[in-house]
């Protein structure tokens, strides 16, 4: 009883002490409590002390002389954190991953009070003492540090660290000792709710993360605990389980070693930024993705806007409406503000948003927080009808037509009445529409369509009364000019998201600067409230719109995703997120060209974000250990020389290849035995819309493929169709058979002599032949064309040259003789001299195309280009930015394609 009133003494005092120290809501606090996996059992490293950031900082709980620490002050965070003689623990990393994704100005404290091998109840301020007289002397020994009551000493701490900072989360690591204890649970919320009470915190905002104990993966010991664990949220509704699958563990299964507790710490802080509204930076500048916990809860603290309802005479509709209006805390009738109107659902009216959204809530807690202007936000009924109530059939084709005469009900009725009744900035640059489902497509529609009007315009969930985007913004230029912010949000499993990923596709196409934010959700307030509070913070200051594109928690799915695989997903700014579960693999990797680590999560999935990628289509591998096999949430196609994932990026100048509403030809499959390769062989060939009927020949294109692909790139890569097809329909070039040949020949490499002139044999005795019989193809040279990409244009240049009285017109896409291999290209520059007359009447066309400086074949294109024009070769050249890629490819085959049999 002396030590605990020693103790009280203490924490009078230097609470008189603190009253100097104002509150910094910067400075996050965060209590950590448990047994052994808590207090730390690995042995600190020399590693684990070095770099400590002076943001990370520990509120020493014990006096430690021989560290130089005292009770009850802070000191920056380097180990050991619980006690003098403690070892690494999970706050350790948490608290350094934390200060690395957190802004600068934010600060982080910790307190760790754990004993090592006691169980819950050791926390239970009403009944520890019965626990600790029952328990061996080594464990009180521990216990008489904190004066003999953990609970007390922690509750302590934490007072004296809300006189500098704001408790922000509580970190629990503890069961093992309450293994088989279904009760366990029940007993940890006694803890929590003692905690919240005992330091008056709200439960809404301060959430309790709990981490599982050394997993089964690990052979742990009381792994049979992380089941009851599991069923902590359904207890305390803001609990969050941390997983420690995959998290290393030592010999005696029961602790993690240094490694796990690394691990395991990142995986606490990953959850706790995620609750914050942060996603992890990657060393980029970070800001806030999403609304934090709490964000929507009232803040006592906090000043209070106003909310009334007023009445205005309609001569659209021919009556008097109702409006809702907030007014920002503070408000001045001497000065002028901004006008946010914010539009409600098909099924809502004027109190829609404050039945169901809280904004007012949400604006006083963001002007609390300085993060937005202040604004008058009115709330109208967008159902301009006299009888605008969301009663009967809310569908009634009348109720439904009612939105769009809104429009004019807003802009001469409403507005004015707004800015003569209050004190507002009557210019567009202060006035903003944003809305939900129905009112999205409101605020599409009406902000869009009146530039003059409105500078910011929001839309959360569009509804389908969203325009077509070709109607919506007829003239993009005009909203680059006048555009401050178009917001587009959504939720990922909302049935409506097309609406808004047809407008993103069309901004994007059209370089409109936009934020398309896409989050995890339904059609609900959850995602319309997180679309208020994003978007408001935007709101009438300055915004930079290169920054736009970061600004999404999700992406969109790829196009190449196989049916149901919700990743790989696509960012705005074309970065890849990649996530999978494989909880056998001890290293996961995405090569795309360049080899991405993948992370495992606190739920075992492995995780990364890529840079950006290049648009169109991009092979990748997902490596596992090392091997590199096909991501199996992806479409597979041979290349590499092998079965490959790849991905389709969005290309705003991809539209030559998109599928359109216009007539499309077929892709046949056609095997046929080939006398010089001995084996039955296959092609691809496209046939032009009307085909079947026609009784005219067609010309043909025989079109060939690059190294380590197929007969199938043509089709499935390079989207050869769908490029003819909307070539064909604008009348850009002429109805033509396209003939996708395997260029692979028989036990010959491709890039020397013999497999060049098997290809060459291939192609005229058995493939142009067999063509010609089986379609209705033209059979002479002026309707045949040849052209290929890579090795394909190295056959190309090999039998198109030596064959110039068959073919009109040759295409060498990304090719060249190479020249450090003269024992195979001089023989063809030696043809090409001797019969450069004789190539240059029968090839109308010689069309040479590279990828840009960074095609692996521009060098030798270059050289094989400067002997053509010594030799009086005639030729044209067009180069594409790309490399060696099949967007390159599919650009070679538009340009291409429309310069033949003319």
């Amino acid at each position: 009883m002396k030590s605990i009133i020693r103790f009280l003494k203490f924490v009078i005092l230097f609470l008189i002490v603190q009253k100097g120290y104002s509150q910094d809501s910067d400075f996050h606090v965060y209590l950590s409590l448990g047994q052994s996996n808590m207090e730390g059992y690995a042995k600190i490293e020399p590693q684990d002390k070095l770099n400590v950031n002076p943001r990370f900082q520990v509120l020493a709980t014990v006096n430690c002389p021989e560290m130089g620490r005292e009770m009850g002050k802070w000191y920056t965070a380097v180990p050991p954190l619980c006690r003098c003689t403690t070892g690494l623990t999970p706050i350790d990393y948490f608290g350094r991953t934390m200060v690395s994704n957190l802004p600068e100005k934010i600060k982080i404290g910790v307190i760790n009070v754990a004993v090592g091998g006691c169980k819950i109840e050791l926390f239970d301020k009403n009944n520890f003492e019965t626990y600790v007289a029952g328990s061996p002397d080594w464990l009180k020994n521990i216990v008489k540090e904190y004066d003999g009551n953990p609970y007390a000493r922690l509750v302590a701490m934490a007072k004296i660290a809300q006189q500098k900072g704001v408790i922000k989360g509580i970190l629990l690591h503890q069961g093992e000792s309450n293994t088989g204890d279904t009760l366990w649970p029940q007993k940890v919320k006694i803890v929590y709710d003692n905690l919240i009470k005992d330091l008056n915190l709200d439960p809404k905002k301060v959430p309790l993360l709990s981490g599982e104990t050394v997993n089964e993966d690990q052979n742990g010991k009381c792994s049979s605990m992380n089941k009851i664990i599991a069923k902590l949220p359904q207890v305390i509704p803001n609990a969050y389980v941390i997983s420690s699958k995959g998290c290393k563990a030592e010999p005696d299964f029961l602790h993690f070693n240094v490694d796990g507790y690394r691990e395991l710490g990142r995986r606490y802080a990953e959850k706790m930024l995620s609750l914050s509204g942060y996603a992890l930076s990657n060393g980029k500048e970070p800001f806030i993705v999403q609304a934090p916990l709490g964000f929507d809860v009232a803040d006592p603290n906090a000043k209070q806007g106003k909310i009334e309802t007023v009445t205005y005479e309609s001569k659209t509709v021919g009556s008097v409406r109702k409006a809702t209006v907030y007014t920002p805390p503070g408000f001045n009738k001497k000065k002028k503000y901004p006008v946010l109107y914010l539009l409600h659902g098909i099924g809502g009216d004027e109190k829609e948003w404050l039945n169901g959204g809280n904004p007012q809530v949400i604006l006083d807690n963001l002007y609390a927080e300085g993060k937005i202007e202040p604004m008058i936000v009115v709330m109208p009924n967008g159902r301009a009808m006299k009888d605008d109530s969301a009663a009967g059939n809310i569908m009634d084709p009348e109720k439904v037509k009612a939105f769009s005469v809104f429009e004019q009900d807003l802009l001469h009725d409403l507005i004015p009445f707004i800015e003569k009744k209050y004190p507002v900035l009557k210019d567009r640059e202060h006035r903003a529409i944003a809305g939900l489902s129905m009112g999205g497509g409101q605020s599409l529609n009406f902000g869009l369509g009146n530039l003059d009007k409105f500078d910011w315009v929001g839309a959360f969930s569009a509804a389908p009364n969203t325009k077509m985007p070709q109607d919506l913004l007829p003239n993009p230029e005009e909203a680059k000019k006048k555009l401050k912010l178009l917001w587009i949000s959504c939720g990922d499993k909302d049935w409506l998201i097309e609406n808004s990923t047809r407008t993103h596709d069309y901004l994007s196409k059209n370089n409109v600067p936009h934020i398309y934010y896409i989050e995890p959700g339904v059609h609900d307030f959850k995602v319309w409230k997180n679309g208020l509070y994003m978007f408001s913070q935007f709101l009438f200051k300055p915004v930079d719109q290169s920054k736009f594109a970061s600004y999404t928690i999700l992406g969109n799915l790829a196009q190449t995703n196989i049916r149901n695989a919700e990743y790989p997903q696509i960012l705005p700014d074309n970065r890849v997120i990649f996530k999978m579960k494989a909880p056998e693999a001890s290293r996961l990797q995405i090569d795309l060209g360049k080899k991405y680590d993948m992370v495992r999560d606190s739920e075992g999935l492995w995780t990364v974000t890529t840079n950006v990628i290049n648009p169109g289509f991009n092979y990748y591998s997902l490596l596992i250990d090392g091997v590199a096999v096909a991501d199996p949430a992806s479409k597979s196609f041979y290349g590499m020389g092998r079965m490959a994932s790849g991905i389709e990026i969005p290309n705003k100048e991809g539209d030559f290849y998109t599928l359109k509403n216009v007539p499309h030809g077929e892709v046949r499959i056609k095997q046929y035995f080939s006398k010089v390769t001995n084996s039955w062989r296959e092609m691809y060939v496209y046939t032009p819309p009307g085909y079947e009927n026609a009784s005219e020949k067609y010309p043909v294109l025989y079109l060939l493929h690059g190294g380590g692909e197929d007969q199938t790139g043509w089709s499935s890569q390079g989207k050869a169709n769908l490029i003819l097809d909307n070539l064909i329909a604008e009348n850009k070039a002429k109805p033509m058979l396209i003939v996708m040949l395997d260029g692979n020949v028989a036990g010959s490499a491709g890039f020397n002599e013999n497999a060049l002139k098997t290809f060459e044999n291939e192609l005229k005795t058995e493939a142009v032949p067999f063509v010609e019989i089986n379609f209705k193809a033209a059979k002479d040279p002026k309707n045949r064309a040849l052209a290929g990409l890579s090795m394909g244009g190295l056959q190309t240049l090999y039998a198109g040259i030596k064959n110039s009285d068959m073919f009109s017109s040759i295409g060498v896409f990304s090719s060249g003789w190479w020249a450090n291999n003269s024992a195979l290209s001089e023989p063809q520059y030696e043809f090409m001299k001797n019969n450069a007359a004789t190539i240059n009447s029968n090839i109308k066309e010689l069309w040479i195309s590279m990828g840009g400086k960074e095609d692996i074949a521009y060098e030798n294109c270059k050289i094989m280009m400067k002997k053509f024009d010594e030799m009086g070769i005639k030729y044209k050249y067009s180069e594409y930015p790309g490399g060696h890629t099949w967007p390159v490819w599919r650009h070679d085959l538009f340009k291409f394609a429309p310069l033949l049999f003319n």
